[in-house]
């Protein structure tokens, strides 16, 4: 094999496909990448047996072939290179990098040993903006569960039908729930689990992109763009019934800054219990006190404004998961629906969304 790429280009695609390639392997195999030339076509493709992506990278050929190579170091190479063309030209089990004055020779593997790489027959398919997708899984992925003697809280549910999409995520501690009306055509209604891994690989290679080609399988689900291919199991379910964890009673509410609210919980949080994070609300009608009180590091104490319907109360959250929420909402206020203290609070930007909904649930803290 050998071919000459442009170097942004190569750049480029081995910095997204190394998200993919495992740090840590019992499979030497799987920490290479397969540089192959066939058929006219220049592609790069990585798997973790999980999620595998193949991308198509313009270069002219000269002679095809292919190759597995060590994928952190060509990543290396080709990110330390100074140049415009890239010459990658593999003989045997060796492949050289050569660009301007520069010239390595990497020992690889034999393109026949990297695992052949997954084919899907699709159930249903639909197409859609990306940047959607990209914005539905940045409001849930903070919240799913890395608890894997809980396999199906280890993922994003996705609720599809023709009307739009719904993606939901728990761990047990809070709860993260975002849906958008969009018409997706003739799809098939369908949930289904998908790891967060996959999510972040479909950003990275979808900036820029128009459309994305979502293809769900029996237990795959598929990316399709314009040059990249993204591939991934889905997790096992059945996810939870969390309905019934969605508070429905809570008709108390207090209205803040979300801007505020977040640099005051940064602020007071710096002196909370290093393990539970503890920051108490004390909320009255027209003003939200944040306090932390630890023994061994000392009290802090903020006031900030808001607006508050029911009777004075003091609720215990951990700060790093109201930061969490706070990050994921657009809207310049936001609403805590409250019950009592020791109830889940429900947390959603106080004004409408348009075509976007989005509510967030979070378990208070016992106060210390």
């Amino acid at each position: 094999m050998k071919v000459s790429v442009p170097l942004s280009k190569l750049s480029h695609e081995m910095n997204a496909i190394s998200g993919v390639v495992p740090g840590k392997t019992t499979m030497p195999i799987l920490s290479t990448v397969l540089i192959s030339a066939e058929k006219g076509e220049f592609t790069i493709s990585a798997t973790d047996l999980d999620i595998s992506v193949t991308s198509k990278v313009m270069g002219n050929i000269s002679r095809e072939g292919k190759i597995a190579a060590p994928a952190k170091k060509i990543a290396e190479i080709v990110k330390s290179l100074a140049g415009d063309e890239v010459v990658l030209d593999a003989e045997g089990e060796r492949l050289t990098v050569a660009c301007g004055k520069s010239r390595f020779v990497v020992n690889a593997r034999n393109a026949d040993d990297f695992p052949k790489l997954p084919r899907q027959e699709s159930k249903t398919t639909f197409s859609i903006d990306p940047e959607i997708i990209g914005e539905l899984a940045q409001k849930t992925i903070y919240s799913v569960s890395t608890d894997l003697t809980r396999p199906a809280l280890c993922g994003v549910l996705w609720e599809v039908d023709r009307k739009g999409i719904a993606m939901i995520s728990t761990d047990g501690h809070r709860l993260a729930k975002v849906e958008i009306a969009t018409d997706l055509g003739n799809v098939q209604k369908m949930d289904v689990i998908v790891p967060p891994k996959a999510l972040g690989t479909l950003r990275t290679y979808s900036e820029g992109e128009k459309e994305v080609r979502i293809s769900v399988g029996e237990n795959s689900i598929s990316f399709d763009m314009k040059e990249t291919t993204i591939y991934s199991r889905l997790l096992e379910g059945p996810f939870p019934n969390y309905q019934r964890v969605i508070p429905t009673k809570n008709d108390k509410e207090l209205i803040v800054s979300r801007s505020a609210l977040a640099e005051a919980t940064k602020r007071v949080s710096i002196l909370s219990d290093s393990l539970t994070r503890q920051v108490v609300f004390s909320i009255a009608k027209d003003k939200l006190t944040l306090n932390v009180s630890t023994q061994e590091l000392g009290e802090a104490r903020e006031e900030i404004e808001a607006s508050f319907s029911g009777e004075p109360m003091d609720v215990g959250y951990n700060a790093n998961y109201v930061l969490d929420i706070l990050r994921t909402i657009d809207a310049e206020e936001i609403a805590f629906l409250l019950d009592r203290p020791d109830n889940a609070g429900l947390v959603k930007p106080s004004s409408d969304g348009g075509n976007l909904k989005q509510i967030c649930i979070i378990m208070p803290l016992r106060i210390s």
